[in-house]
């Protein structure tokens, strides 16, 4: 079965009888699938669009960073920028810690700020997404980047982990 837009299938039944009466209606049970793949495809380019505004950020810590650059960096001082990066909310951390008081649940910011953590520590721990600050062509493409994702085509990526050596990826099959 094709799948139509949410306002061509309503624009189809109100061409062919005005409007929705009953319940059990066959066209109501269109508008209704229709109504929620709509939701879905709504809820899922939200969640997609929060993934790439924070890969933008990422991106753009290691742009600022590595501004006034004149070699390639070590992976020594590129896991200590990583680690930088992942460590930015601990503070926040531990004010929502003291400011909760005893017996009481945390705060969902709390608990959403604490996962986040968590995940760019497992992240930076199995291996961290970043452009490769190892090769200078790679960091002066980086500094041309205008913050859109059309441009990353040009910056090559790494993956970088607390131990194991970087891993070279290439960011358009990803």
């Amino acid at each position: 079965m094709p799948k139509i837009a949410l306002e061509k299938v309503s624009k189809k039944i109100r061409k062919k009888k005005g409007a929705l009466d009953g319940l059990g209606d066959r066209n109501a049970a269109r508008m209704n699938r229709a109504s929620l793949r709509d939701q879905k495809l709504k809820h899922a380019a939200k969640v997609r669009n929060i993934q790439k505004e924070h890969e933008m950020l990422r991106i753009g810590y290691f742009k600022v960073v590595t501004k006034g650059v004149t070699e390639p960096l070590s992976i020594e001082k590129t896991r200590d920028l990583i680690a930088q990066w992942v460590s930015r909310e601990e503070t926040e951390l531990e004010r929502y810690e003291l400011e909760r008081r005893a017996g009481r649940p945390p705060l969902p910011k709390y608990l959403e700020l604490k996962n986040k953590v968590e995940r760019e520590r497992e992240e930076f721990r199995t291996g961290y997404l970043m452009p490769d600050l190892q090769d200078m062509v790679n960091i002066v493409n980086l500094q041309r980047w205008d913050g859109t994702t059309g441009s990353l085509a040009q910056v090559k990526f790494t993956r970088v982990s607390k131990e194991d050596p970087p891993v070279v990826e290439d960011k358009m099959e990803t």
